[in-house]
């Protein structure tokens, strides 16, 4: 993004371009964790590839001039919680779902705009 271009809520991107592979993959590997029971503790491989994901998204997000794409990454910091806090994402209840749900499907709405190519 240069200078001169405007933050829109989208960002821009090439609306004939393909769908972002990595979005829906991972889309679907948020989506598949919202299904999982976890009977200790939240998987930490998992707060580890949504968190580093984000930061990914957020930088995609800056290049685009994407603020949706700046409040999906900023959403996935909530990932960061069970690294310190083993009973967040301990019980199978609606902030459980409704986190990961939110998260799916912004992922799913960046690989169909600014994370296209």
């Amino acid at each position: 993004m240069t200078e001169s271009q405007a933050w829109t809520f989208f960002g821009s991107y090439d609306q004939k371009a393909k769908t972002s592979i990595f979005g829906l993959v991972l889309a679907v590997i948020v989506a598949l964790e919202t299904f999982t029971s976890h009977d200790s503790k939240y998987s930490i491989t998992t707060s580890i590839v949504i968190v580093s994901s984000g930061l990914f998204l957020g930088k995609k997000a800056r290049e685009a001039g994407s603020i949706f794409g700046v409040l999906t990454a900023a959403f996935s910091f909530i990932w960061l919680i069970p690294l310190f806090d083993s009973q967040f994402f301990y019980s199978f209840d609606s902030i459980f779902m409704a986190a990961h749900l939110i998260l799916t499907l912004a992922v799913v709405g960046a690989a169909f705009t600014y994370l296209k190519k």
